[in-house]
């Protein structure tokens, strides 16, 4: 009797050992029985693939193993680099700044005309926030909230970065007083302007899966419109920054935020230009993020909105890269760093969620 307990406890042992060897780790290379596609092992929650086969076809992912309780699952590897798809999209909507017109009816075989819209021109920034002239900065976006029926509190900023989509900080996303975020605005540059405005109801809130409330690390998210905004020369998605390294010492920021520190918020966007310091400088906690010091900073209600320089490139023109995100600073104004997400970090996570049929 003694020595079949011992032939059951070495068949359990081998068993253990054949599971545990044939765990695969984050990161490791798979490949989808499915289709033998090469793909990745990811953490559940970080595969929109995955996901999306649950949700919308009730297809179970390949599991790869586990990482404490969380499922490790097999992940369509992307055949691009992070970067290309925002570049092609950057060029696609740089049309947008040019506005078509015909000819008159008795000219016969003219091609369309096409006029100029750029609402910036290339010039020195200046530091110092002053109101923004339509058309400047067309990829602004205001997140609002609805805490009670038709009345709507406009508190964060965010970046039109294609029809479907709204790049923001996390921690924009839902408020702990007035719930989920449910009301994006663009094509204004005030906020009681009724032309060319576009109010959109938001479907889904996608905060970075390593994002915590407690904490500013992974500051970034995406909002998913329920319908898609109308583009056209004052909505224009902004272009993505993919590079680590900035080639600026420059930047803008914009929101309607307060003007003081202890003042309310602005009707009218603003820009103000920062001065970019290395984040070797900086605390090394914050080595995701984009520092910056200044005379001028961005205040409460500008979370979330964008950190831009001008695209450089002979081919795409009149066009701003989106270099950060606005997380939080201690206050506005003097001696205080504000800190931007640096988008560059998660150009592929923003790609695979915005642009997954490009993957």
């Amino acid at each position: 009797m003694l020595s079949l307990n011992y032939e059951y406890f070495a068949c359990f042992v081998i068993v253990l050992i054949q599971l545990v060897s044939s765990q695969l780790f984050v990161g490791d290379l798979c490949s989808l029985k499915s289709s033998g596609s090469p793909g990745v092992c990811e953490l559940f929650k970080e595969c929109k693939q995955a996901r999306d086969d649950l949700r919308k076809h009730q297809i179970f992912p390949q599991r790869c193993g586990f990482q404490r309780d969380e499922s490790i699952v097999c992940c369509l590897k992307s055949k691009r680099k992070p970067g290309e798809i925002s570049l092609k999209k950057c060029k696609e909507y740089s049309r947008f700044v040019y506005e078509v017109t015909r000819p008159p009816i008795l000219l016969v075989n003219r091609p369309p005309i096409t006029r100029n819209e750029c609402g910036h021109r290339v010039i020195t920034l200046i530091v110092g926030g002053t109101n923004v002239t339509r058309k400047e900065f067309p990829h602004m976006a205001l997140i609002g909230f609805e805490p009670q029926p038709r009345d709507i509190k406009w508190l964060c900023g965010g970046t039109i970065i294609s029809k479907e989509y709204i790049l923001t900080a996390a921690h924009c996303l839902s408020h702990h007083e007035h719930g989920r975020a449910k009301y994006v605005r663009i094509g204004v540059t005030n906020l009681e302007d009724t032309n060319h405005r576009q109010q959109l109801e938001v479907e889904e809130i996608i905060p970075h899966p390593e994002y915590r409330s407690s904490s500013h690390y992974h500051d970034i998210g995406l909002l998913r419109l329920k319908r898609s905004a109308k583009l056209n020369s004052f909505t224009v998605p902004a272009c993505l920054y993919s590079n680590h390294d900035i080639e600026s010492e420059k930047a803008i920021a914009t929101g309607w935020g307060s003007t003081t520190y202890e003042g309310s918020g602005t009707n009218n966007l603003l820009k103000v230009t920062l001065d970019l310091w290395d984040h070797a400088l900086c605390n090394r906690s914050y080595k995701n993020e984009v520092i910056l010091i200044d005379e001028k900073d961005t205040c409460q209600g500008d979370s979330g909105g964008p950190l831009q320089i001008f695209h450089k490139g002979n081919d795409i023109k009149c066009m701003y890269d989106i270099i950060g995100v606005t997380s939080f600073g201690k206050s506005c104004g003097v001696k205080y760093p504000g800190v931007y997400v640096r988008v560059s970090k998660y150009i592929g996570w923003i790609e695979d969620i915005v642009w997954p049929e490009n993957t």
